[in-house]
């Protein structure tokens, strides 16, 4: 029986990366953190915020390859949701824009079976069915509402709720693998594949959420996101259309302010 197995291997460097920023973000000794904020206010104006996040995507399947693994196989259009993590990067641009640089990492693998089609004892014939997408943007967040105010010279003070928009382009790869017994359509003999397709399309990514401040330095983020993005199939399915990568996305995070 199949068993089910990550499509992509975070690599090395970037896990290195996450680390880096962990450390940076959540390694402040105190004495640092009340150097640096008050009493509910900060020392300065913040320049940078680093946020972490995870959630849910509703992954759009207006295509080709779903259609057909749909109707071969038992999956539904839900087995392709899956879970999201990533991290966001904010400059200040202005008291009401920030240009953005976002990473994330979303994967869904399941099992299935044909829906017309068992083995010579009358046994399912089962696979697997898996999609991996890596997104990479760059783009604005737009505060239509003051995030703060400054308190003479030097102390600032965060505003509760800071609601915002935001818009962003970039690059999302993909892998979609099926791997397990499959039947030849024209012998109709059981055997064993493993088929893939990888490719990267451009992406464009609307959104709209809230930053809740807690204390002068953190803040928890709420964010409502769609994609629109279409790859090429290559590989084992390049015959097919384009892979609908189209999706939203609820996220939730937890940022730090420098």
């Amino acid at each position: 029986m199949p068993q089910t197995r990550l499509l992509f291997k975070i690599p090395g460097s970037t896990k290195a990366l996450v680390l880096g920023l962990a450390v940076l973000t959540f390694g402040t000794t105190p004495a640092q953190v009340d150097a640096q904020s008050g009493d509910g206010y900060l020392l300065k104006r913040p320049r940078m915020t680093l946020k972490f996040e995870s959630g849910y995507v509703f992954q759009g399947t207006n295509s080709d390859i779903f259609d057909f693994v749909v109707e071969q196989h038992t999956l539904g259009p839900q087995d392709f949701q899956a879970p999201y993590f990533g991290a966001e990067l904010g400059f200040r641009a202005t008291e009401k824009v920030d240009l953005t640089l976002t990473f994330g990492f979303q994967e869904t693998s399941k099992q299935s079976e044909f829906r017309d089609w068992v083995d010579e004892d009358d046994l399912p014939i089962t696979q697997v069915t898996g999609l991996s997408q890596i997104p990479f943007t760059v783009g604005t967040k737009i505060y239509p509402f003051s995030r703060g105010r400054s308190i003479g010279s030097f102390a600032w003070v965060p505003r509760t709720v800071a609601p915002f928009i935001g818009l962003s382009t970039g690059l999302v790869s993909y892998t979609f693998e099926q791997f397990g017994d499959f039947v030849d359509q024209d012998t109709f003999d059981i055997f064993y594949g493993d088929f893939l397709s990888e490719n990267a399309g451009w992406l464009t990514r609307a959104s709209a959420g809230l930053n809740v401040s807690v204390g002068p330095r953190f803040l928890f983020s709420l964010e409502g996101r769609y994609s629109w993005a279409r790859a090429k199939m290559d590989g084992d399915y390049y015959d097919f259309g384009r892979i609908d990568l189209d999706g939203f996305q609820l996220i939730g995070g937890l940022a730090v302010r420098f």
